[in-house]
């Protein structure tokens, strides 16, 4: 059984690009352009996973999950960002993310970072 993803990123490129990755990979891959979106998606599907970018149109990334955990308390989240700091980087650490990765994203680093946070990794 292959693991659902969830990517939500308002860069097409990058959106498009990270689903083929993970779909080669074997992920079942859905996309949202915006946290609003991915909050109609997430009620009537369920994600193993989710990938977001923090700087979305409408509400945040991190509002995002601070919603997302009422509909599923222990979702996994892995949260990305081209505008690091340590503030961001905090707010996302505290809202639920098991991980926190500066863009431009790399591939195989983004393939680890998922493993990991669904335990099939080192």
């Amino acid at each position: 059984m292959s693991h659902r993803l969830l990517i939500i990123e308002d860069e097409d490129t990058l959106c498009e690009s990270l689903r083929r990755v993970f779909q080669r990979e074997g992920y079942e891959v859905d996309i949202a352009f915006d946290a609003e979106s991915a909050l109609e998606l997430v009620k009537n599907k369920s994600f193993d996973l989710v990938i977001t970018d923090v700087i979305l149109p409408g509400i945040s990334g991190i509002e995002f999950i601070k919603r997302y955990k009422k509909i599923n308390p222990g979702f996994k989240v892995i949260v990305m960002t081209a505008y690091s700091s340590t503030v961001t980087a905090e707010d996302a650490i505290d809202a639920g993310a098991c991980d926190y990765l500066i863009k431009p994203i790399m591939h195989d680093e983004i393939k680890q970072a998922v493993k990991k946070a669904l335990g099939s990794g080192t």
